[in-house]
């Protein structure tokens, strides 16, 4: 274990805290927890995260439910280099997750995703993505985020 590591996601998830209040959101919704995949979804307020524990298994279009429509861009992955990951997913690949009307999960949208093996990847939604903003390294915040609070 690299503690500059942990030390920057660390940063980047208060940092992310502050732009999104997450910790304090009304809505939390877990979706999944599969003990077959080793995958865990659920949303905090308008983030989707997504925890892939499994040792050798990545994901391609790994099917999700999420409440909110419309587009999704990954906000911070620890998968980033700065975190001390192999990048595979990253904020600056900028691609956009499009969410589609279906019941799925329990939640009335989804959307496919890339999960690689373990790594945990937060998904925002794209007009609060910036893939270029490097003032916190490894997150992808536009300007101060929605709920900027200090």
């Amino acid at each position: 274990l690299k503690y500059k590591f942990l030390n920057a996601f660390d940063v980047a998830m208060m940092h992310l805290d502050k732009a999104f209040g997450y910790i304090n959101a009304p809505h939390t919704y877990i979706s999944r927890k599969d003990e077959g995949d080793k995958m865990i979804v659920f949303e905090r307020g308008d983030l989707v995260f997504v925890l892939n524990f499994h040792p050798t298994n990545s994901y391609v279009d790994y099917k999700i439910g999420c409440c909110n429509g419309g587009t999704y861009k990954v906000v911070l992955s620890s998968d980033e280099m700065v975190f001390g990951g192999w990048s595979n997913i990253s904020k600056s690949s900028d691609v956009e997750f499009h969410s589609w009307e279906e019941n799925f999960d329990n939640r009335p949208r989804c959307m496919s995703v890339y999960a690689p093996c373990r790594t945990a990847v937060v998904y925002a939604p794209a007009e609060w993505c910036d893939a270029q903003n490097e003032s916190i390294p490894g997150l992808g915040v536009k300007g101060k985020g929605p709920y900027y609070s200090f």
